[in-house]
């Protein structure tokens, strides 16, 4: 289930246990391991601390973030900020997805619900949700990822809108700032690099 950590912060609850579990399997393997008399074995513990840092970047660091200034989506690897100014459309087919001119970018955290929650949360919700030819889109269902993200979102833009905030018509001209995370991203590589070799020489 999905979860607004405070009102501007969006993350995936379900994506966090799950990098919890992870994690802490992954810890008690390392310590076991290094704990083990034989010396090879020990080198199995850099395979489990990288488990670790691979599951915090995919996992547990993404979230989306929404102020009065831009929405940023922290996914792995990139962090994108989007100025309201830029934002056109908001979808939610394939995972929560914002649109500016000629770019899209979807929320790694917010994905669409698979079938059995779109069926369950069809039968069961009478909130009112957008429409597309006359169908509500499964990703904008309550209790889904991409619909309580989407929500997030859509409030924030139709107020500014609303109280004349955000300027229109500007859109083509705001730029979207993509940054990517090529420290982390170099982290990464040198783990699984060392994962490797310490898997060999176990």
């Amino acid at each position: 289930m999905p979860v607004a950590a405070v009102p501007n912060v969006f993350y995936s609850r379900f994506n966090r246990i799950i990098a919890a579990v992870f994690c802490a399997v992954a810890a008690l393997s390392a310590l076991s391991l290094f704990l083990l008399p034989t010396a090879s074995n020990r080198w199995l513990v850099i395979p489990a601390l990288f488990v670790m840092l691979f599951v915090w970047e995919m996992l547990w660091r993404p979230d989306l973030r929404v102020s009065d200034d831009a929405v940023t989506i922290r996914n792995p690897l990139r962090t994108i900020v989007v100025p309201w100014a830029a934002l056109v459309h908001v979808d939610t087919k394939f995972a929560l997805t914002l649109y500016t001119p000629g770019r899209k970018f979807a929320v790694f955290c917010a994905p669409a619900p698979g079938r059995s929650l779109t069926s369950s949360g069809r039968r069961k919700s009478t909130d009112p949700v957008p429409y597309v030819s006359g169908f509500p889109r499964p990703g904008d269902l309550p209790g889904s990822e991409s619909g309580e993200a989407a929500q997030l979102v859509r409030a924030r833009w139709d107020l500014l809108q609303k109280t004349g905030r955000v300027d229109g018509g500007l859109a083509a001209q705001t730029p979207v700032a993509v940054v990517w995370a090529w420290g982390r991203a170099g982290v990464l590589a040198a783990g699984a690099a060392a994962s490797v070799v310490a898997i060999l020489l176990a």
